[in-house]
Protein backbone atom coordinates (compact mmCIF):
# COMPACT_ATOMS: atom_id res chain seq x y z
CA UNK A 1 0.00 0.00 0.00
CA UNK A 2 0.97 3.99 0.04
CA UNK A 3 1.20 6.24 2.09
CA UNK A 4 0.71 9.88 1.99
CA UNK A 5 4.03 12.01 2.57
CA UNK A 6 2.50 15.73 1.54
CA UNK A 7 -0.39 17.04 0.16
CA UNK A 8 -1.63 20.54 -0.51
CA UNK A 9 -4.79 21.74 -2.13
CA UNK A 10 -4.87 22.86 -4.95
CA UNK A 11 -6.77 26.48 -4.54
CA UNK A 12 -6.91 27.55 -8.32
CA UNK A 13 -5.64 26.23 -12.21
CA UNK A 14 -5.57 27.55 -15.33
CA UNK A 15 -4.15 26.12 -18.49
CA UNK A 16 -2.77 28.06 -21.63
CA UNK A 17 -1.68 27.47 -25.45
CA UNK A 18 -0.43 29.34 -27.95
CA UNK A 19 1.08 28.63 -31.49
CA UNK A 20 4.10 30.69 -32.36
CA UNK A 21 2.63 32.36 -34.54
CA UNK A 22 0.14 33.76 -31.79
CA UNK A 23 3.18 34.66 -29.43
CA UNK A 24 3.55 38.03 -30.24
CA UNK A 25 0.18 39.15 -29.64
CA UNK A 26 0.06 36.98 -26.36
CA UNK A 27 2.93 39.07 -25.15
CA UNK A 28 0.92 42.55 -24.73
CA UNK A 29 -2.50 41.03 -24.30
CA UNK A 30 -3.75 41.91 -20.53
CA UNK A 31 -5.50 39.64 -18.83
CA UNK A 32 -8.58 41.36 -17.20
CA UNK A 33 -8.90 40.91 -13.26
CA UNK A 34 -5.08 39.82 -13.12
CA UNK A 35 -2.85 42.19 -12.12
CA UNK A 36 -1.09 43.67 -15.08
CA UNK A 37 2.55 43.53 -16.69
CA UNK A 38 4.68 46.45 -16.75
CA UNK A 39 4.65 47.80 -20.22
CA UNK A 40 6.58 45.93 -22.93
CA UNK A 41 7.66 43.30 -19.68
CA UNK A 42 7.61 40.67 -21.90
CA UNK A 43 9.53 42.03 -25.11
CA UNK A 44 12.43 39.53 -25.28
CA UNK A 45 10.99 36.81 -22.70
CA UNK A 46 10.81 33.12 -24.36
CA UNK A 47 8.10 31.12 -25.64
CA UNK A 48 8.05 29.40 -21.94
CA UNK A 49 7.64 32.45 -20.17
CA UNK A 50 5.13 34.35 -21.76
CA UNK A 51 2.74 31.11 -21.80
CA UNK A 52 3.89 30.47 -18.49
CA UNK A 53 3.47 34.28 -16.46
CA UNK A 54 -0.42 34.30 -19.08
CA UNK A 55 -1.23 31.14 -16.74
CA UNK A 56 -0.71 32.80 -13.49
CA UNK A 57 -2.31 35.75 -14.55
CA UNK A 58 -5.66 33.56 -15.24
CA UNK A 59 -5.49 32.10 -12.34
CA UNK A 60 -5.11 34.93 -10.16
CA UNK A 61 -7.91 36.81 -11.89
CA UNK A 62 -9.98 33.68 -11.48
CA UNK A 63 -8.99 33.23 -7.62
CA UNK A 64 -9.56 37.12 -7.50
CA UNK A 65 -13.42 36.58 -8.71
CA UNK A 66 -14.25 33.39 -6.44
CA UNK A 67 -17.08 34.24 -3.93
CA UNK A 68 -15.83 35.12 -0.44
CA UNK A 69 -12.35 33.91 -0.78
CA UNK A 70 -9.96 35.55 1.32
CA UNK A 71 -6.92 34.14 0.23
CA UNK A 72 -6.89 35.71 -3.14
CA UNK A 73 -5.04 39.13 -1.71
CA UNK A 74 -2.43 37.04 0.11
CA UNK A 75 -1.25 34.72 -3.44
CA UNK A 76 1.53 37.50 -3.84
CA UNK A 77 2.91 35.92 -0.41
CA UNK A 78 3.27 32.68 -2.25
CA UNK A 79 6.82 30.99 -3.20
CA UNK A 80 7.04 31.05 -6.91
CA UNK A 81 8.22 27.11 -8.63
CA UNK A 82 8.31 26.96 -12.39
CA UNK A 83 9.71 24.25 -14.15
CA UNK A 84 10.00 24.57 -18.16
CA UNK A 85 10.98 21.98 -20.11
CA UNK A 86 13.92 22.35 -23.27
CA UNK A 87 13.06 26.67 -22.88
CA UNK A 88 15.31 28.71 -24.39
CA UNK A 89 16.26 26.84 -27.83
CA UNK A 90 14.85 28.96 -30.25
CA UNK A 91 16.64 31.98 -29.11
CA UNK A 92 19.71 30.48 -28.30
CA UNK A 93 19.91 28.69 -31.81
CA UNK A 94 18.98 32.51 -33.15
CA UNK A 95 21.83 33.54 -31.05
CA UNK A 96 24.22 31.38 -32.83
CA UNK A 97 23.27 32.04 -36.35
CA UNK A 98 23.43 35.58 -35.64
CA UNK A 99 26.69 35.03 -33.94
CA UNK A 100 28.40 33.45 -36.86
CA UNK A 101 27.33 35.62 -39.52
CA UNK A 102 27.53 39.08 -37.94
CA UNK A 103 29.81 38.38 -34.77
CA UNK A 104 29.61 39.51 -30.95
CA UNK A 105 27.97 42.78 -32.04
CA UNK A 106 24.72 40.99 -33.10
CA UNK A 107 24.66 39.36 -29.91
CA UNK A 108 21.77 40.61 -27.64
CA UNK A 109 22.45 40.88 -23.81
CA UNK A 110 18.88 39.21 -23.04
CA UNK A 111 19.55 35.79 -24.04
CA UNK A 112 21.45 35.40 -21.14
CA UNK A 113 18.52 36.10 -18.17
CA UNK A 114 15.37 35.46 -20.53
CA UNK A 115 16.56 31.29 -21.26
CA UNK A 116 18.45 30.74 -17.74
CA UNK A 117 16.60 28.08 -16.02
CA UNK A 118 15.04 30.33 -13.36
CA UNK A 119 13.84 32.94 -16.16
CA UNK A 120 10.24 31.85 -15.87
CA UNK A 121 9.86 31.89 -12.36
CA UNK A 122 11.81 35.22 -11.89
CA UNK A 123 9.32 36.55 -14.68
CA UNK A 124 6.48 35.55 -12.88
CA UNK A 125 7.87 36.91 -9.29
CA UNK A 126 8.93 40.38 -10.50
CA UNK A 127 6.12 40.79 -13.14
CA UNK A 128 2.99 40.03 -10.96
CA UNK A 129 4.65 41.67 -7.56
CA UNK A 130 4.53 38.06 -5.80
CA UNK A 131 6.93 38.65 -2.59
CA UNK A 132 8.19 34.71 -1.30
CA UNK A 133 10.89 32.56 -3.16
CA UNK A 134 11.19 31.59 -6.66
CA UNK A 135 13.27 29.12 -8.07
CA UNK A 136 13.82 27.31 -11.41
CA UNK A 137 13.57 23.28 -11.62
CA UNK A 138 14.15 21.11 -14.30
CA UNK A 139 14.60 21.89 -17.48
CA UNK A 140 14.64 18.92 -19.46
CA UNK A 141 12.21 15.60 -19.28
CA UNK A 142 12.49 15.31 -15.63
CA UNK A 143 10.46 18.63 -15.04
CA UNK A 144 7.25 17.83 -14.11
CA UNK A 145 8.47 14.98 -11.49
CA UNK A 146 11.03 17.93 -9.95
CA UNK A 147 8.51 20.89 -10.06
CA UNK A 148 6.05 18.79 -7.81
CA UNK A 149 8.04 17.22 -5.42
CA UNK A 150 10.01 21.16 -4.99
CA UNK A 151 6.85 22.81 -4.78
CA UNK A 152 5.38 20.24 -2.34
CA UNK A 153 8.53 20.28 -0.12
CA UNK A 154 8.94 24.19 -0.28
CA UNK A 155 5.57 24.41 1.08
CA UNK A 156 7.29 22.87 4.59
CA UNK A 157 9.36 25.94 4.54
CA UNK A 158 8.72 28.88 7.47
CA UNK A 159 6.69 31.59 6.07
CA UNK A 160 5.71 30.10 3.14
CA UNK A 161 2.09 30.39 2.79
CA UNK A 162 1.47 28.61 -0.52
CA UNK A 163 3.10 28.40 -3.76
CA UNK A 164 2.56 29.10 -7.46
CA UNK A 165 3.63 26.18 -9.52
CA UNK A 166 3.92 26.86 -13.26
CA UNK A 167 4.59 24.06 -16.08
CA UNK A 168 5.38 25.19 -19.34
CA UNK A 169 6.19 22.92 -22.45
CA UNK A 170 6.02 22.40 -26.38
CA UNK A 171 3.24 19.95 -27.40
CA UNK A 172 6.10 18.27 -29.40
CA UNK A 173 9.50 19.56 -29.10
CA UNK A 174 9.88 22.03 -32.57
CA UNK A 175 12.12 21.31 -35.16
CA UNK A 176 13.60 24.63 -35.72
CA UNK A 177 14.71 25.84 -39.62
CA UNK A 178 17.80 27.32 -40.61
CA UNK A 179 17.73 30.71 -39.04
CA UNK A 180 16.62 29.28 -35.58
CA UNK A 181 13.07 30.17 -35.86
CA UNK A 182 10.41 28.20 -34.93
CA UNK A 183 7.36 26.87 -36.70
CA UNK A 184 4.24 29.01 -36.94
CA UNK A 185 2.06 26.25 -35.80
CA UNK A 186 3.81 24.57 -32.99
CA UNK A 187 2.43 24.64 -29.87
CA UNK A 188 3.46 25.94 -26.44
CA UNK A 189 1.52 25.58 -23.23
CA UNK A 190 1.59 26.67 -19.47
CA UNK A 191 -0.14 24.76 -16.48
CA UNK A 192 -0.43 27.18 -13.53
CA UNK A 193 -1.68 25.55 -9.87
CA UNK A 194 -2.00 27.52 -7.03
CA UNK A 195 -0.95 25.31 -3.86
CA UNK A 196 -2.47 26.38 -0.31
CA UNK A 197 -3.23 24.74 2.44
CA UNK A 198 -5.91 26.85 3.88
CA UNK A 199 -7.81 26.18 -0.01
CA UNK A 200 -10.97 24.56 -0.02
CA UNK A 201 -10.90 23.31 -3.50
CA UNK A 202 -11.71 20.26 -5.59
CA UNK A 203 -8.18 19.15 -6.19
CA UNK A 204 -5.55 17.99 -4.09
CA UNK A 205 -1.66 17.12 -5.16
CA UNK A 206 -0.09 14.93 -2.94
CA UNK A 207 3.40 12.93 -2.95
CA UNK A 208 2.85 9.58 -2.04
CA UNK A 209 6.03 7.24 -0.99
CA UNK A 210 5.87 3.72 -1.69
CA UNK A 211 7.27 1.45 1.17
CA UNK A 212 10.08 -1.33 -0.45
CA UNK A 213 11.03 -4.52 1.92
CA UNK A 214 13.97 -5.50 -0.10
CA UNK A 215 17.05 -3.78 -0.61
CA UNK A 216 16.83 -1.62 -4.05
CA UNK A 217 19.08 -2.45 -6.21
CA UNK A 218 20.97 0.97 -7.81
CA UNK A 219 19.89 -0.37 -11.14
CA UNK A 220 16.29 -0.09 -10.54
CA UNK A 221 16.18 3.24 -9.02
CA UNK A 222 16.37 5.11 -12.85
CA UNK A 223 13.68 7.58 -13.85
CA UNK A 224 11.22 6.21 -15.75
CA UNK A 225 11.64 6.65 -19.55
CA UNK A 226 7.93 7.32 -20.17
CA UNK A 227 7.08 10.78 -19.51
CA UNK A 228 3.55 11.62 -18.98
CA UNK A 229 2.67 14.59 -21.15
CA UNK A 230 1.96 18.05 -19.64
CA UNK A 231 -0.86 18.62 -22.87
CA UNK A 232 -2.52 15.62 -21.22
CA UNK A 233 -2.40 16.95 -17.58
CA UNK A 234 -3.57 20.45 -19.25
CA UNK A 235 -6.85 18.34 -20.75
CA UNK A 236 -7.92 17.01 -17.27
CA UNK A 237 -7.69 19.87 -15.49
CA UNK A 238 -10.12 22.05 -18.03
CA UNK A 239 -12.42 19.14 -17.86
CA UNK A 240 -12.15 18.80 -14.07
CA UNK A 241 -12.69 22.90 -13.85
CA UNK A 242 -15.28 22.42 -16.96
CA UNK A 243 -17.73 19.65 -15.07
CA UNK A 244 -16.12 18.12 -12.11
CA UNK A 245 -13.87 16.09 -14.13
CA UNK A 246 -13.22 13.26 -16.97
CA UNK A 247 -15.78 10.53 -17.50
CA UNK A 248 -16.24 8.03 -14.40
CA UNK A 249 -13.41 5.07 -15.41
CA UNK A 250 -15.00 3.23 -11.68
CA UNK A 251 -14.90 3.84 -8.68
CA UNK A 252 -11.50 3.49 -7.58
CA UNK A 253 -9.37 6.19 -5.59
CA UNK A 254 -10.45 9.67 -6.62
CA UNK A 255 -7.00 9.92 -8.32
CA UNK A 256 -7.38 12.53 -11.20
CA UNK A 257 -3.46 12.17 -12.64
CA UNK A 258 -0.92 10.60 -11.68
CA UNK A 259 3.19 10.46 -12.13
CA UNK A 260 5.39 7.80 -10.94
CA UNK A 261 8.77 8.80 -9.88
CA UNK A 262 12.00 6.88 -10.58
CA UNK A 263 12.89 6.25 -7.36
CA UNK A 264 9.56 4.82 -5.99
CA UNK A 265 7.24 7.42 -5.09
CA UNK A 266 3.74 9.08 -6.82
CA UNK A 267 2.90 12.13 -7.36
CA UNK A 268 -1.36 11.99 -7.70
CA UNK A 269 -3.96 14.89 -8.48
CA UNK A 270 -6.67 14.13 -6.28
CA UNK A 271 -10.31 14.85 -6.98
CA UNK A 272 -11.47 15.66 -3.44
CA UNK A 273 -15.21 14.43 -3.41
CA UNK A 274 -17.27 11.83 -2.28
CA UNK A 275 -16.12 8.54 -3.28
CA UNK A 276 -19.00 7.82 -5.60
CA UNK A 277 -18.75 10.89 -7.19
CA UNK A 278 -14.52 9.94 -7.97
CA UNK A 279 -13.63 9.44 -11.43
CA UNK A 280 -10.18 8.14 -12.26
CA UNK A 281 -7.98 8.58 -15.56
CA UNK A 282 -4.72 6.51 -16.64
CA UNK A 283 -1.57 8.80 -17.21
Amino acid sequence: MTTPHLSCPVAVHATVACRAAGMGALRDAPVPGAPPLPPRFLRHADEHTVVGIRAVQEAMATLGQSPGNPRASASDRFAVVAAPCGAGRPASARTLVNLREGGPVTVSPHVVPQCSLHAVASAVSVGLRIHGPNIGVGGGPEALSEAFVTALSLLDEPGVEGCWLVLTAWDEEPVLDDRGDVPGDAVCRAVALALDRAATGSLRLSLRTVPRMAVIDAAATSAPTDHPSLAALAILLDQAGRDGGPDRLGDCDGCLWSLRLGWGAMVNLDLALPARERRRIAA
